[in-house]
């Protein structure tokens, strides 16, 4: 029926294939809201809406022999289903096939899988088995079998089905059936965005064709070279301007004399000793500075391996050659921690600072911006308040970035602009995996830090399921007695009628009901400035012995006092955010504790143990993005793709080495392109753009 609609010109296209789905037959007004609800709204849209996964109906497994962790394929007959009703409500069914029986569960949702899944009916179930009295899948992906179907082998593309979609009755099989449709429309086509040049020099198929192998493949050989050459025409455009953005550093800067002596002088003036990575990135960053060439670097340490020193002596190295320096950091916390601690130090080496936040007074701010542009401040530290326009340096040499992940490119490069192409220098929170290393950081020199301050202790993580809160609260209220003091984490600030999520206040009269003993505090990023401070000074002092917070504690916030922190209902946590939040102990000479509360059969136990089981911080920047993708690592509101639609961070990073050498010889015109050729390239990988690309670094 949708081919011979098709056939009769009832779609409309226009160049940019913007053909509105709502003229495809079979799509009802509900159904046409459910797409439009999960992003689907031309044609091009439907296009792209690309399988998560491809399934062998000629390999499927039978239930008896499945072993926990297996990514196993079952088809069998639901023989009891219900909802199990509790503080959180979940839905189980029992599938059984000839060989045996798994459970299938589901924590989210439980009244629409109670409507669709009932006794009698059958299914394939996708996904990872494991063991909690007896064998059970966890959220599997489920297709139905229809009575009468013929079900017979193939290559079956899979389509994530999202909550709308399943409200209203979009299915694998509608899927199927639309794209089968789909491409027999005459004339089908996508305008090619990459130059027709590149695309024969590399020798791809179209677009079209290659969707056309996603969607309706013919085997796993199809599936593999469609996706590896979308991939390529994604990945190449960035990997051009990585390349190019690396090249123009090297034609650009200017040679200065590092101030040795101050640095010297002040490391003296430490009351610690430099660890030997502290010293090797120190001096690799003292190199780059003195070198003829713009010096742009990464300086990557692990949670409390120092790079604030050497941020300090970084901007030292400089002074004295009438160059400004700006320090910028995301936070007004952070801000005026800097400056409090780096202060004494930049006193004594004679340097002349300021601060400059959003919420400085205007006759002070006032006051910083002229002495700023007449050259009387060699150091400003300050937040996103350094980018406003009438921020104005005299000679802006020298830009340190704090916590680069929370800065875009734009903002970072709006910055450098205030100068006559200073030097940059960017600070990681937590270690970045490789493959983004190499990409979204490609441009920048890397310099690693992974040795700690001497005298450190191990922090001791332990998993604690729920059933045991109480006896968690009594260990807490022991150690509190001791002179102990303890972060209790949430993951909201209010609470959430339709989530169960805890907030702060939550637990903060939990804990305060459950004892009068401890003296409590919540601090989170909606309170006023004025009222975090006061509460973390009451925290450091020890009039607080509990402090029960969001995520603003994460970074910059120092008790070395502070020896335990129970993370609550920890799965809403990516692991690096996990590991900035456990760095918040460990920083005085006690043993300390990290304990995260979750459920005995939440599906994020796997991940959590794994997180348990190691303190290196690089170790976990690749499990998180193993993990949860390159989504926003560093906190828990976005899962999978950052930026990347077809690339995989983790199966794919061999590609990335390929891309860049491939960018490198059509920068070179290896291939001989002519001079409208180089022009319609150029112009292509500067305009492509790439969703969230201002949150790259």
């Amino acid at each position: 029926m949708w081919s011979r609609a098709i056939r009769r010109g009832n779609l409309r296209k226009n160049s940019r294939f913007n053909m509105d789905i709502s003229q495809l037959p079979g799509l009802g007004p509900k159904r046409l809201q459910a797409l439009h609800e999960s992003g689907i709204y031309t044609l091009s849209d439907l296009l792209y809406y690309i399988p998560r996964t491809w399934l062998d109906r000629t390999r499927i497994d039978e239930i008896a022999n499945c072993k926990p962790g297996d990514n196993a394929i079952v088809i069998g007959t639901v023989v009891q289903a219900g909802i199990i009703r509790g503080r959180k409500s979940r839905f189980q069914a029992t599938l059984r096939d000839n060989s045996g029986q798994i459970q299938l569960l589901f924590f989210r949702s439980a009244n629409y899988w109670a409507k669709n899944i009932k006794p009698g009916m059958r299914f394939i179930a996708i996904g990872k088995t494991g063991e909690f009295r007896g064998l059970q899948m966890v959220h599997p992906e489920l297709q139905k079998i229809e009575e009468g179907e013929d079900f017979q082998g193939g290559i079956v593309p899979v389509y994530t089905i999202t909550e709308p979609m399943r409200e209203a009755k979009i299915e694998q099989r509608f899927f199927r059936k639309l794209f089968d449709s789909i491409f027999k429309l005459p004339n089908l086509h996508l305008p090619a965005s990459c130059p027709e040049e590149l695309v024969r020099f590399m020798e791809l198929a179209p677009v079209l064709e290659n969707l056309k192998r996603l969607h309706l493949p013919r085997s796993f050989g199809e599936t593999y070279q469609g996706r590896r050459q979308l991939k390529k025409l994604e990945l190449l455009p960035f990997c051009l301007r990585m390349v190019h953005r690396r090249r123009n550093l090297q034609t650009r800067g200017k040679e200065r004399r590092v101030n040795e002596g101050l640095v010297m002088k002040i490391k003296n003036e430490l009351p610690f000793t430099l660890t030997a990575g502290q010293e090797k990135a120190l001096a690799q960053i003292m190199e780059g500075l003195s070198g003829k060439k713009q010096f742009h670097a990464l300086l990557q340490g692990d949670v409390g391996s120092g790079k604030t020193v050497i941020a300090l002596l970084a901007i030292l190295a400089v002074s004295g050659n009438g160059e400004q320096s700006a320090l910028m950091v995301p936070t007004d916390i952070l801000a005026r921690q800097h400056e409090a601690s780096l202060a004494p130090y930049f006193k004594s080496a004679g340097i002349r600072t300021a601060l400059l936040v959003g919420a400085s007074p205007a006759a002070e701010r006032k006051r910083i911006l002229a002495e700023l542009q007449m050259g009387l401040l060699d150091v400003v530290i300050g937040t996103h308040a350094l980018f406003s326009k009438d921020v104005i340096f005299n000679n802006l040499g020298f830009v340190i970035i704090d916590e680069q992940h929370r800065f875009g490119v734009n903002q970072r490069e709006a910055l450098l602009a205030k100068g006559n192409y200073p030097d940059l220098l960017v600070m990681s929170a937590t270690p970045i995996p490789r493959s983004l290393a190499m990409t979204f950081y490609g441009d920048l020199e890397p310099i690693v830090m992974k040795e700690k301050p001497p005298g450190r202790k191990p922090v001791k993580t332990r998993l604690i399921e729920n059933a045991k809160r109480d006896a968690m609260k009594k260990f807490l209220a022991d150690e509190i007695r001791a002179g102990n003091r303890c972060y209790w984490v949430a993951n909201r600030v209010n609470a959430d009628d339709e989530s169960e999520t805890l907030s702060v206040y939550d637990i903060h009269e939990e804990l305060s009901a459950f004892s009068s003993e401890w003296k409590t505090g919540v601090i989170h990023g909606q309170m006023n400035e004025t009222e975090r401070d006061a509460v973390l000074a009451e925290f450091g002092a020890g009039t607080l012995q509990l402090l029960i917070a969001t995520t603003v504690i994460e970074v910059g916030v120092n008790v070395p006092e502070a020896n335990l922190i129970v993370i609550d209902q920890p799965e809403n946590f990516g692991l690096a955010q996990l590991h900035q939040l456990r760095g918040r102990v460990g920083r005085g000479g006690k043993e300390s504790w990290c304990f995260l509360m979750c459920g005995a059969q939440n599906p994020a136990r796997e991940r959590l143990a794994e997180f348990s089981g190691t303190e290196d911080g690089f170790e976990i920047a690749e499990l998180d993005m193993r993990n949860r993708g390159a989504g926003n690592l560093e906190g828990s509101e976005q899962s999978g793709g950052w930026i990347f639609r077809w690339f995989d961070w983790i199966e794919d990073e061999p590609l990335i080495q390929e891309m860049l050498a491939l960018a490198e010889i059509i920068l070179d015109n290896k291939p001989g392109f002519d001079t409208a050729a180089r022009e319609k390239i150029q112009i292509w990988y500067n305009e492509t753009t790439f969703p969230n690309e201002d949150g790259i670094h």
